[in-house]
């Protein structure tokens, strides 16, 4: 099942219990320059923006943005009811509303920014969501997406190609990875000018460092496949993992890649016209330089 089956993510963000595993394990293996501080010099806020943050989650982006200060309006939206109700607990003082990213209720040109955080590769119809992120912009409103890069994580699927072939539960880990091609650098660069008529990309690269494979294998549990397997199943490919991942750890820490794509856009007075000459590519910018 693919990373952006609805029945998939339906299932794996009806809470944000397993969501929490992951955000807790780049937060703690994390190495390298800070996600939140190249989203915040990319955005640049002044503060009285009008903002949306499609697919919040548990609404850490725009609770964060509030806490520090910011005095505009701050919406979050998430297709899962149980998101929305931890979310708005969680920020107060942040507007948190269920909707899908391919129907938003808001007005034409309601926002100033709209922001799309690792939730465009579990989007069924990416050019509808595009759609609607530029119609809800007002003209000159800043679009942002963060998405994974090619190759993220990959010395991580490497193990898991490894385990695959005798588990096929372990298999349906890479098909739904696979989705994430759905809106890579790749092909959101080419999504991205469609919709607005403009686009930028730029990267950031960092790593996690792990110091032994329990944390490797929580952050694999977290996810859908293995979630829906009985006990003794989950019991016996975790020690397979575990055995495919003790030669990583043989001269200590175990350092994984991660390249972050960030893809934004300004939506102009008018729509793209798809007659008119495409605009040339900014020259990207680097942040931090690849694993």
């Amino acid at each position: 099942m693919s990373l952006n089956s609805p029945a998939e993510v339906a299932a794996q963000y009806a809470t944000d219990q397993h969501l929490r595993t992951r955000i807790e394990t780049h937060r703690r293996y994390g190495v390298g320059p800070d996600l939140e501080a190249a989203v915040d010099r990319l955005l640049a806020l002044c503060g009285e923006e009008t903002l949306l943050d499609v697919g919040t989650g548990p609404g850490n982006f725009p609770g964060r943005l509030r806490a520090e200060g910011h005095r505009g309006r701050l919406v979050g939206v998430d297709l899962s009811a149980g998101m929305v109700e931890g979310a708005t607990r969680a920020y107060p003082g942040v507007e948190f509303v269920q909707a899908s990213a391919d129907a938003l209720p808001f007005p034409e040109g309601a926002f100033d920014v709209v922001t799309a955080r690792h939730m465009l590769y579990h989007v069924p119809d990416v050019p509808a969501a595009l759609a609607e992120f530029a119609r809800v912009l007002r003209p000159g409103g800043h679009f942002l997406a963060v998405t994974n890069a090619s190759g993220y994580m990959g010395e991580l699927w490497e193990v898991v190609a490894e385990v695959a072939t005798d588990e096929p539960a372990v298999g349906r880990l890479l098909d739904s990875r696979a989705g994430s091609a759905v809106f890579s650098e790749l092909e959101g660069e080419r999504q991205v000018r469609e919709a607005f008529g403009n686009v930028r990309v730029d990267f950031l690269g960092s790593a996690l460092v792990f110091p032994a494979p329990e944390p490797v294998l929580a952050y694999l549990e977290s996810m859908t496949p293995l979630q829906r397997l009985a006990r003794d199943d989950r019991t016996r490919i975790r020690a397979t993992l575990r055995h495919a991942l003790a030669p990583r750890f043989q001269a200590g820490e175990w350092r994984v890649s991660k390249r972050v794509a960030f893809i934004s856009a300004v939506r102009e007075e008018r729509p793209p016209d798809a007659s008119s000459a495409p605009r040339a590519l900014p020259e990207p910018g680097t942040f931090y330089p690849g694993e």
